[in-house]
């Protein structure tokens, strides 16, 4: 089946590396035929039903669609009209025009016209709030010119995708989970967005046992917690620890287990399948008075006992420390590093490491 996956393009790579993630974790087999900005276009081997499966727990995907046909903006109507609208529409249905970027497009027009034809064809009827089926068409690889002032601006489109609406991201749910919302909240404490990615990008499955040893309020577990997984979460300070308990109950977990512990003496029964999190940053009270980089070696070489032999550490750390260099003297390897910026002052990298 070919899919077209719409991407957030809040950041250069990570959209695509979570999405990639995810592919694997769940066993998909994917093959990348095309990609413009904020789209991949992916022949996959699975059903819808498994693709709405990988597109329930993505952060940086915003929608992902079942490819018809693909076509140019000049031969549109001469594509849609060689579809059997009866295979795709057996219910109510809208139009809708995605434009990837800011060239100008006809959108309420082209989705007038051809929803009149598609409901002639079909006979089906249009409805613009309660739709069954979403007919989106999707104009992509763009003509860019850039003016005197370096400013880009979109002249033409040379693709169309014509698609229909298999699953798109549910908003609501990072909306619901942000940090200031939870029973216990600290300042400082990271987006539930960047938290899934990172669950994703750790290659977290159904089932596994996710260790986030510095948990602060909870954040990471919670969005891990949503993937059915056994959660594990430590923190060297009492009120995170008594926090984190809180918000994972709250949010209706019961299946982890929280200590108050320093990671470094941390005691685990059985070795976990996969590590997210995101260490202090800085000379703290939190770091118990120990340099970030010297803290940062002596957890991930604690870490790296407690995982297994095929998994996956995803850790945020700021750009000002060189994680090649903390993790000399470990068991551990980059596979992957990608950069979020967070303010004017202060860039994350979000690294995944695996064993050598």
């Amino acid at each position: 089946m070919e899919i077209t996956v719409i991407l957030s393009q809040e950041n250069e790579t990570l959209p695509r590396a979570e999405l990639l993630a995810r592919l694997g974790t769940l066993n998909i087999k994917y093959e990348i035929l095309n990609e413009y900005p904020g789209i991949v276009e992916l022949e996959v081997d699975a059903t819808k039903d498994e693709v709405s499966e990988l597109g329930a727990h993505l952060a940086y995907t915003h929608e992902i669609l079942y490819t018809i046909k693909k076509t140019t903006p000049e031969n549109l109507q001469t594509a849609i009209e060689s579809i059997d609208w009866t295979k795709y529409v057996k219910d109510s249905f809208k139009v809708r025009v995605k434009r990837m970027g800011n060239g100008d497009v006809d959108k309420d027009g082209i989705e007038r016209n051809i929803g009149g034809y598609i409901k002639k064809e079909s006979q089906m009827p249009v409805s613009l709030d309660n739709a069954v089926h979403t007919i989106k068409l999707v104009y992509t690889d763009p003509e860019v010119v850039t003016n005197e002032y370096k400013e880009t601006s979109i002249t033409s489109y040379n693709k169309v995708i014509i698609t229909e609406l298999i699953i798109e991201q549910n908003k609501r749910h990072f909306f619901d989970n942000k940090p200031h919302k939870r029973p216990y909240f600290h300042p400082g404490s990271m987006s539930p967005k960047l938290a899934l990615c990172m669950v994703n990008l750790a290659r977290v499955h159904e089932n596994d046992t996710v260790l986030d040893p510095f948990c602060g309020t909870g954040g990471i577990l919670i969005e891990a917690g949503e993937l059915n997984t056994k959660l594990i979460g430590s923190d060297i300070e009492k009120q995170m620890y008594e926090g984190t308990k809180l918000n994972l109950a709250a949010e209706g977990f019961s299946d982890f287990k929280i200590m108050w512990e320093d990671v470094r003496d941390l005691k685990l029964d059985k070795k976990v399948d996969a590590v997210a999190m995101d260490p202090p940053y800085g000379i703290s009270t939190t770091l118990g008075g120990d340099d970030t980089k010297q803290l940062y070696h002596e957890a991930l070489n604690a870490i790296s006992s407690y995982l297994k032999d095929d998994g996956y550490i995803c850790m945020a750390s700021p750009h000002y420390i060189d994680l090649n260099e903390v993790i000399e003297g470990t068991p551990l390897k980059i596979k992957e590093q990608h950069s979020i910026r967070m303010h004017k002052s202060l860039t994350r990298i979000i690294t995944v490491l695996t064993k050598k």
